[in-house]
């Protein structure tokens, strides 16, 4: 982390409050975001990983991360969400989650600006953070880059006949989830074209059971679509790395097919901000003989 003038003396940046086009031209990626609330409350969501990998490209850009190779998640942000967003090429590189999470939070609780800057292979990721309450008031972070190692990629066969998508309102998903047992190891979800149709089952220590259901034509239901029914257990702790997420959407996908596979999707977003979107991909428990 650096004062200004260290950064103004190494030529980084040379005006704060208008980023001309020759400044540009010293980045391959440079964006500005007037309201960081959203992006902050996606990166909180996902930060249960070590490293937050990094793809930009010419539609926005795509933060991803993993456990153990048994649930992975990726916040996205489109090039419209950003004041100002200026690209030349396509970069993936990988950074540290907490030290980014922990910049970005600076002024978490505060009505704040930031702006990212990258040179390159192997330079640095710069944000730029500023308080629109204290003009006098800014951080720059210079976050140290590493090279971006290939995830394996997840995706559900829309063509089987026993996918599934369900959307329901997210408040109404919380709920449910706040409903459920917490002490539970694992956690089964039934989708059906058939009652249940929905359906959230726990099993704990002692084998105690419990569950909920929810009808297609229940008011939080907001699209049903069921080809055929799959039963599939996750564990519970990888279902609770979810729950970030769950909490600060306003709506969320949910998709399965025969694989066991689970996909979930959040809308994120505030009343006076475009919106950002996560994903996550459950991996299901594997039955034993």
């Amino acid at each position: 982390m650096h004062n200004s003038k260290v950064l103004y003396d190494k030529g980084i940046l040379k005006n704060l409050k208008m980023l001309t086009q020759t400044q540009y031209s010293n980045f391959k990626f440079a964006g500005r975001l007037d309201k960081v609330k959203a992006f902050y409350s996606g990166m909180k969501a996902i930060s249960f990983g070590e490293t937050a990998k990094f793809q930009i490209n010419e539609n926005g850009f795509r933060i991803m991360t993993e456990n153990a190779k048994s649930i992975q998640a990726s916040l996205f942000i489109t090039k419209e969400v950003f004041e100002e967003f200026c690209l030349d090429g396509e970069y993936n590189f990988s950074v540290n989650m907490n030290i980014l999470v922990e910049c970005i939070g600076l002024f978490a609780g505060s009505d704040c600006s930031m702006k990212m800057f990258y040179k390159g292979e192997g330079a640095p990721l710069m944000l730029v953070i500023e308080d629109h309450a204290d003009e006098d008031v800014l951080t720059e972070c210079s976050i140290k880059t590493s090279q971006y190692e290939e995830s394996t990629e997840y995706s559900l066969n829309e063509n089987s006949t026993s996918y599934n998508i369900i959307f329901i309102r997210g408040p109404d998903m919380a709920q449910i989830f706040s409903e459920i047992d917490k002490t539970a190891d694992e956690l089964e979800i039934t989708l059906s074209p058939k009652e249940p149709h929905f359906r959230i089952a726990t099993i704990g220590v002692m084998q105690s059971e419990s569950n909920i259901e929810v009808a297609k034509t229940s008011d939080m239901m907001l699209m049903f679509n069921c080809r055929g029914e799959t039963v599939t257990r996750y564990k519970c702790s990888h279902i609770r790395l979810t729950l970030k997420a769950l909490s600060a959407c306003s709506k969320v996908a949910l998709k399965t097919d025969s694989s066991g596979l689970l996909e979930l999707h959040f809308m994120i977003h505030s009343s006076d901000e475009a919106q950002v979107y996560i994903q996550f991909f459950v991996l299901p428990m594997v039955e034993e003989d």
